[in-house]
């Protein structure tokens, strides 16, 4: 065999290498592709903790400042172009202070929702509507500088109306927008030591909440994340109200209202299936 045939044979090996090479690899990134795109269940289970900073203040009356911390669990079953349903629960508790003294705070939210869900042909973006039924709960325990210690527990029910739009940055990362309005049905406040003295409150419509979710996918099957998701939310108590006999308006009984405003950030550990 001459010099020309011998570099003939070694070109068609090497050729021959490279292309059976070039297949494995084609061969590799589809599976590998195959992995990331697996799709994820319509159900999602969350749960984790949570830090807030929260500022409010009682209607002319001094403010009152402090940190809570606390936990959340929610579950969701969120198809694509389907309906929608969900349940949500969070527990915040802490210690807050002003001029006129301290008082601690505790915070139990339960919300129940459902709606529909529409995702574009891609399924990149996803927006979810969604309504349902809210109940919660605010204790204060009141210790002021002067004077004996009371217990305000505010009970209040109200109607989340709002929107969930989700869009796929990668397949790792989702980055999310949500904003859910909360105008109150039925606000009542009691009193200790007046026990037994329930008032009921005027309603307030001008409640929300606004959320950031950053949604980090920690599997190639993508059954569990991590979401991390700062929030704002405002909240307000009406103040108490009575109806006089012989009178159409009510008259306030002198408990004022109080406006809070929460900033704060969750971390929960996600399970799709």
């Amino acid at each position: 065999m001459n010099k020309k045939n011998i570099w003939i044979t070694v070109l068609a090996l090497c050729l021959n290498i490279g292309i059976a090479s070039v297949y494995e690899r084609d061969d590799n990134e589809y599976q590998d592709r195959e992995m990331t795109t697996i799709k994820q269940g319509p159900s999602c289970i969350q749960f984790g903790g949570d830090y807030t900073y929260v500022h409010f203040a009682p209607q002319g009356l001094p403010s009152f400042k402090g940190s809570l911390g606390g936990a959340q669990a929610s579950y969701e079953y969120k198809p694509m172009n389907s309906f929608f349903g969900g349940l949500m629960s969070s527990w915040k508790q802490g210690n807050t202070h002003g001029t006129d003294g301290h008082r601690k705070l505790l915070y139990i939210d339960v919300q129940e929702r459902f709606g529909y869900t529409v995702a574009t042909c891609e399924e990149d973006f996803m927006f979810t509507f969604f309504t349902g039924l809210g109940y919660r709960h605010l204790g204060h325990k009141f210790t002021p500088t002067t004077g004996s210690v009371l217990y305000f527990r505010y009970n209040e029910l109200y109607v989340p109306v709002g929107v969930l739009a989700d869009y796929v940055a990668t397949s790792w990362f989702t980055i999310g927008l949500e904003f859910t309005w909360m105008p109150q049905v039925f606000p009542t406040v009691s009193i200790i030591p007046l026990r037994g003295a329930r008032w009921i409150l005027s309603e307030t419509l001008t409640n929300f909440y606004a959320a950031l979710p950053l949604d980090f996918t920690l599997t190639k099957c993508k059954l569990f994340h991590l979401v991390l998701k700062p929030f704002y939310e405002r909240w307000k108590d009406g103040h108490s109200t009575a109806k006089t006999v012989g009178l159409s308006k009510p008259i306030a009984l002198g408990l004022p209202g109080n406006a809070y405003n929460f900033w704060g950030v969750d971390v929960n550990f996600a399970y799709h299936f």
